[in-house]
């Protein structure tokens, strides 16, 4: 809680003094309502955009890949069972032209009628390796098409799981910023046992953005020592935690909202949302 110097207590009806009073109550207890009811609204809208905008499509596109490795799997089974049939006819062809050749030697009167035939088999065993030949080389081109697809596919999808990790490392810093708000309600409420407690809270929520969000390495560790020392701040009971505490939110929220602007009808971003109230004289 901030501590002040008392200030000189204002003169006129004491009864004006009590209805000033109760007023300025209830300016406070509205502001934490609305402020509940931003974050809720936040909470409620956000969480199934980001499911449909980053997690679905996630989940899309590995299907897609397994479906893809699948067909990769039936295509390169039906080219090898092409290819063992091309080689069992190519086989069966050979051990024909051997027999006819050792016909051929045999009947030396048939030699021409067999040599015919030899020519004929001979032909139709260039015309099988020719078409190995072709089945083979559309076979690598299928393989080389389907490599690059996967490669593809697979250079997506890892944009789509750092896309994920930094949204993760977002949500650990929103749970953070409202951690930070806890904080204030708790000083409010004259809690500072608790309000350390959650101020460790939201330390440890900033320890998992700094495990996902390592490009931010250098802010976010920044961050941690700041609200270290708006630890000691709060056991001191100093003035300058409520300051501290809201310049630490604000720094917080600039990491996780998108740098673009609103669209229309969406609202603006208040400065903050930790009420700054009036210090009461200290006993």
């Amino acid at each position: 809680m901030t501590y002040e110097q008392p200030t000189t207590e204002p003169t006129g009806s004491p009864f004006l003094r009590a209805i000033g009073s109760v007023f300025r109550v209830l300016l406070r207890l509205l502001f934490i309502l609305i402020l509940g009811v931003l974050i809720g609204g936040a909470l409620y809208f956000g969480a199934p955009w980001v499911y449909t905008t980053l997690v679905e499509p996630v989940q899309q596109n590995t299907a897609r890949l397994a479906a893809l490795e699948q067909r990769v799997a039936q295509e390169q089974a039906r080219l090898q069972d092409e290819n063992r049939a091309l080689q069992e006819r190519i086989a069966a062809l050979e051990t024909k032209v051997d027999a006819q050749r050792a016909d051929a030697d045999v009947q030396a009167q048939g030699a021409e009628d067999v040599a015919g035939q030899v020519q004929q088999l001979d032909l139709r065993i260039a015309q099988a390796e020719e078409g190995l030949e072709s089945q083979q080389d559309a076979a690598q081109v299928t393989r080389s098409y389907l490599d690059s697809a996967i490669n593809d596919l697979s250079e997506r999808t890892d944009g789509v799981v750092e896309r994920t990790e930094g949204l993760e490392g977002r949500l650990a810093l929103l749970q953070t910023a409202q951690d930070l708000v806890k904080v204030r309600l708790l000083l409010l409420e004259d809690n500072s046992r608790n309000a350390r407690d959650t101020l460790t809270l939201a330390m440890g929520h900033l320890d998992q953005a700094m495990a996902l969000m390592p490009e931010r390495a250098e802010t976010l560790t920044e961050l941690r020592s700041r609200m270290a020392g708006l630890q000691r701040l709060i056991e001191e009971r100093s003035f300058r935690v409520t300051p501290e505490l809201e310049s630490l939110w604000a720094d917080v929220m600039d990491l996780v909202l998108p740098a673009t602007l609103p669209a229309a009808g969406e609202g603006t971003l208040e400065a903050s949302p930790v009420a700054t109230p009036t210090p009461a004289p200290s006993p």
